[in-house]
C-alpha cells in the first residue's frame, strides 16, 4: 500500500526513455518513453509501469542506473548491491543483490551510474569518483578500477547542493540559489585537475534558477533528457505528480561562454502521477516543538516498512560525535498512515504511534531517531526545555526559521506557487532539511545551529534550551537569563517574540547575535500555533521594516550587502571583545569555515547613523560585507551581532573562537 501523495521514493532514468521508479512500498517499476528525444507524452503500455520486482528496494537510500540495465542500491551501512534487469530478456540477471561494495556511508551524496561510474561528495565538499568494472556483481579490487580506492576529481563544491549525473561524464549541478550549471568530466580513470574536465572544471550556467526543492521534487537525466517532478503551481496546489521533460541539445560539448541550446518544448509535461517523497518509507514528526522535562512527548511515525527502532538522542553537535543516546533503541511497529486533505495547510494528521517519557533529561536539543532495515536512520526534532530556568544562558533554536525552509510536502514559505495570498506553513510535517551531518554542501539551517552549540559544549558553557514557540507562549522565563543567544538564521519572529525581546534588552538583558538576517519577517501561528502563517494577503512578504520596526531598532544591524560571496572580517577598532587575540586594526580573521569564510552568505549591516552601535570589524567584501558589532542598550543591556550567516560554521577557528568568548564572559560577567 501506497499514499498516493507520496507514491515513489524516487526515479532513476536508464537510458533510451528508460525511467526506474522505486515505489513508497518496496516494487521496483520500469516505464519507457518512447517520445523521449521529442518531448512526444507517449508511453509503452500506455504509460502503465511493469512491475520488475515487487519488493525490498525501499530499504536502499539511494539506487542509481546505467544504460545496460545495471542498478546499483545504496544502503544506509554503506554497503552497494549490484543488480541487472535485462529488458530484453524481461528477467534479471543471475547474482542480484550481491554486495559489490562498502564504505561509502561517509559520503554526504552519491550520484552517477552510467557506465559504472560513482560520483561521492564527502563531508568537506570534495568530490569522488569510483568506477564499477566487472558488471557481473562479483566484488572484490579487481572488480573496480584502481582498486576500489576513492580518486580525487575535483575539490570543493560545496557552493551545490544537488548534482545529477547524465552519460559521458556530463554532470548537471543543481546550485545555492537554484541554479542549474554544466560540468563534464573527461577523465576515464579518477583523474584529477583543470585538464580532466571541459573547460578546466569551469561550471557553465544553464538556467538562473527553479531548480532546488523549493520548484521540483525530483530530477534525474539521460542522453540531454531531463525529467523533473515539478510543485504544482495552482491556488490551491493539486498534487506535485506532473513529469516535465527538457532536453538539452548541447549537452556534450558547451563551450565556458557558451549558452544552453534546449529543444523549443522546453518543460513540457510528458506524464503525471509521478508524486515523490525521499522519506515515505520511514518518516516521524513530534506533537510539538519542545517540552519540558517533566513531561512525556508524542511521536507520529509513518513508515512501509513494517518494523523498525526508535531513540531518543541528546545532540550537542554534528554527528556522530555530537549524538548521545538517552532513550532506546526500543522496537516499534509503524504503519503506513495517509496524509489526511489539506495536510499542506494543517499538517499530516497522522496518529501517535510512540511516547517517550522525558524523566527529568537535561534542557537541551534532541532528536527522536528512527532506525530501519540496512543502517537507514530518519530523524524529528525536538527541544526539551527546563522546568524553570537553571542556567545563565538561553539557547533559543529558530524552529519558525527552519520550518520556513522545509520543503517537505511541497509547499512552503519559499515554494514558487506565486499566487497572491498568505502562506500557511504547518508545524506538524516532518523535516526534509533536517541534516545534522556535514554532507558537503553549505547549510545554513539545523547544521549551522549544531556548530554553535558544538562550540558550546567544548567551551564548558551550559544553556538551557528553547525554541521559538517558547518565547510566543510565554516570557516569563527570559527575564531569569543573564543572556540569550540566537543562531544562525533566526529570520521570522512573531510580533510577540519581538516585543518581548525589546523589554527584556530594556531591563538589562544581553543577546548575543551569531548569524544573519535576523528577525526580518513577520510571522503569524494559528490553529493553536500549530501552523505559521507568512505573507500578507497580497503575498507580500511581512518585513519588520515596511512596518516601521527595522531590525536595527533591535539588533543595531540589518541585511544587507552581497549576496553569496565569502570573505574574512577586518578589524576597525580596538576593542575588549578583542582581547587575547593579537589582532590589531586593519588585521584580518575568520577566513575559512564549513560555510567558507566568516563574513558570507547573507550578511547584516549597520546604518551608520546609531551612536550606539560600535562596529568592530566588517567583511571585506567591496559590496558591503557582515559588520560584526556590539549594540549598546539602556541598563546595562548589549547585542553582540556576528552579521553572518557564515559565522558559526567558522568557529573552528581560533580567532573567531576566542572573540565569541570574550563576548560569552563579559555576558555573565
Amino acid at each position: 500500500m501506497i499514499d498516493p501523495e507520496q507514491a515513489q521514493l524516487r526515479m532513476i532514468a536508464g537510458g533510451d526513455g528508460i525511467i526506474y521508479s522505486v515505489q513508497a512500498d518496496g516494487r521496483l517499476l520500469g516505464y519507457r518513453h518512447l517520445g523521449w528525444e521529442t518531448g512526444d507524452a507517449t508511453w509503452a503500455n500506455g504509460g502503465i509501469g511493469t512491475e520488475l520486482d515487487d519488493g525490498g528496494w525501499h530499504h536502499y537510500e539511494t539506487v542509481l542506473a546505467a544504460a545496460d540495465g545495471q542498478l546499483f542500491a545504496f544502503a544506509g551501512d554503506g554497503s552497494v548491491r549490484w543488480f541487472r534487469y535485462l529488458h530484453d530478456d524481461e528477467k534479471w540477471a543471475p547474482g542480484g543483490g550481491a554486495v559489490i561494495g562498502t564504505g561509502f556511508d561517509g559520503y554526504g551524496q552519491i550520484f552517477g551510474g552510467w557506465d559504472g561510474v560513482i560520483y561521492a561528495v564527502d563531508g568537506n565538499g570534495d568530490l569522488y569518483w569510483f568506477r564499477y568494472l566487472a558488471g557481473d556483481g562479483s566484488a572484490g579490487p579487481q572488480a573496480w578500477a584502481n582498486g576500489g580506492k576513492a580518486a580525487l576529481i575535483k575539490s570543493d563544491v560545496r557552493l551545490y547542493l544537488r548534482f545529477v549525473a547524465d552519460q559521458d561524464g556530463v554532470l548537471y549541478g543543481i546550485r545555492q540559489g537554484a541554479s542549474l550549471d554544466w560540468f563534464r568530466y573527461l577523465g576515464d580513470s579518477g583523474q584529477g585537475g583543470p585538464k580532466a574536465w571541459a573547460n578546466d572544471g569551469n561550471p557553465v550556467q544553464l538556467s538562473f534558477g527553479g531548480w532546488t526543492e523549493e520548484f521540483q521534487r525530483d530530477v534525474t537525466a539521460a542522453g540531454g533528457v531531463l525529467y523533473s517532478v515539478f510543485i504544482d503551481r495552482a491556488d490551491p496546489p493539486g498534487p506535485d505528480d506532473k513529469l516535465n521533460w527538457f532536453r538539452l541539445l548541447n549537452w556534450q560539448d558547451i563551450p565556458l561562454n557558451g549558452t544552453a541550446n534546449f529543444a523549443a518544448s522546453f518543460g513540457r509535461v510528458v506524464g503525471s502521477g509521478w508524486t515523490t517523497c525521499r522519506t515515505a518509507n520511514l518518516q516521524a514528526h513530534t506533537d510539538r516543538p519542545s517540552a519540558k522535562r517533566d513531561e512525556n512527548i508524542d511521536v507520529a511515525v509513518s513508515s512501509t516498512l513494517g518494523e523498525c527502532t526508535a531513540s531518543l538522542l541528546r545532540v550537542t553537535g554534528p554527528l556522530p560525535t555530537g549524538g548521545t543516546v538517552v532513550w532506546g533503541p526500543e522496537p516499534i511497529e509503524p504503519r503506513l498512515q495517509l496524509l489526511r486533505p489539506g495536510y499542506r495547510r494543517t499538517g499530516t494528521g497522522w496518529d501517535a504511534d510512540l511516547t517517550i517519557a522525558l524523566d527529568g533529561l537535561a534542557s537541551g536539543f534532541y532528536v527522536v531517531e528512527l532506525g530501519g532495515p540496512l543502517g537507514m536512520r530518519r530523524y524529528a526534532p525536538l527541544v526539551i526545555r527546563p522546568v524553570t530556568p537553571a542556567e545563565p544562558i538561553a539557547v533559543l533554536l529558530p524552529f519558525l526559521s527552519h520550518n520556513a525552509y522545509n520543503t517537505w510536502g511541497g509547499h512552503a514559505q519559499y515554494t514558487w506557487d506565486e499566487h497572491p495570498s498568505r502562506r500557511f506553513v504547518p508545524l506538524h510535517r516532518p523535516s526534509a532539511n533536517l541534516r545534522l551531518r556535514e554532507h558537503g554542501a553549505v547549510d545554513a539551517r539545523w547544521l549551522s545551529d549544531l556548530f554553535l552549540l558544538r562550540w558550546l559544549a567544548a567551551n564548558n558553557l551550559a544553556y538551557d534550551c528553547y525554541q521559538d514557540l517558547d518565547l510566543h507562549q510565554d516570557g516569563d522565563w527570559l527575564g531569569e537569563y543573564r543572556a540569550l543567544v540566537i543562531g544562525t538564521h533566526p529570520e521570522y519572529w512573531t510580533q510577540t517574540m519581538r516585543a518581548r525581546l525589546v523589554d527584556y534588552l530594556n531591563g538589562g538583558g544581553r543577546l548575543i547575535y551569531t548569524g544573519g538576517n535576523g528577525i526580518y519577517e513577520s510571522v503569524d501561528l494559528v490553529d493553536g500555533d500549530t501552523v505559521a502563517v507568512h505573507r500578507d494577503a497580497t503575498g507580500i512578504r511581512a518585513l519588520y521594516q515596511l512596518q516601521g520596526k527595522p531590525e536595527t531598532d533591535v539588533l543595531g544591524v540589518a541585511f544587507g550587502g552581497e549576496y553569496m560571496t565569502f570573505l574574512p572580517y577586518q578589524v576597525e577598532v580596538e576593542h575588549p571583545f578583542l582581547e587575547g587575540t593579537g589582532l590589531d586594526v586593519g588585521d584580518q580573521f575568520g577566513d575559512a569555515g564549513y560555510n567558507y569564510a566568516a563574513s558570507g552568505w547573507e550578511m547584516d549591516q549597520t546604518t551608520g547613523t546609531n551612536a550606539d552601535v560600535t562596529v568592530i570589524a566588517r567583511g571585506l567584501q567591496q559590496g558591503g560585507g557582515a559588520h560584526l558589532s556590539v549594540f549598546e542598550k539602556p541598563n546595562g543591556g548589549w547585542v553582540f551581532a556576528a552579521g553572518s550567516l557564515s559565522f558559526n560554521g567558522a568557529l573552528d577557528d581560533p580567532v573567531l573562537s576566542k572573540i565569541l568568548r570574550n563576548v560569552f564572559d563579559a555576558a555573565l560577567g
